[in-house]
């Protein structure tokens, strides 16, 4: 492969992700507005999904928004039934947030369709080649996490 057909093929990919985000980001709009919440709603409740209970503190790094924000946005997902709060089993002065497993459930099939279509798509792939984009995706969510800290 050439200097030039790597940099232009490097060109496809950067076009490809932000085209990626950019629909991804739609679909997350359209769940989040089926599902009664805000997009960054949304978000809280994919990251309590995939870190388990948290504190707000967590939350507001994790999410990048101020704690006032946060417990805000707790509020409201805890009175339309998506989260609850319990006590912190490691600092009685604080409380853990934990998202409602059927909440969960009920979200998860509004991306059930995503979930289908990419999976047809990985079994067209050879382990080497989910190998590379699994390694090229993380490293990518790692990248991004980092730019979004540093602006």
């Amino acid at each position: 492969m050439t200097a030039k057909s790597r940099e232009e093929l490097a060109d496809g990919i950067v076009l490809a992700m932000t085209d990626l985000a950019g629909a991804l980001g739609r679909l997350n709009d359209v769940i989040a507005q089926r599902s009664g919440v805000g997009p960054t709603d949304l978000l809280c409740l994919h990251t309590l999904n995939r870190l388990g209970p948290s504190t707000a503190g967590v939350l507001s790094a994790r999410l990048g928004r101020t704690t006032g924000a946060i417990t805000q946005m707790i509020d409201r997902l805890q009175k339309a039934g998506f989260v609850r709060r319990r006590p912190n089993p490691e600092d009685r002065r604080s409380v853990v947030v934990e998202a409602v497993p059927e909440a969960l459930a009920r979200i998860a099939e509004l991306y059930a369709g995503l979930d289908a279509r990419s999976r047809a798509l990985m079994a067209e792939l050879s382990e080497e080649q989910l190998a590379a984009v699994h390694a090229f995706l993380v490293a990518s969510h790692r990248i991004a996490v980092q730019e979004a800290d540093a602006l």
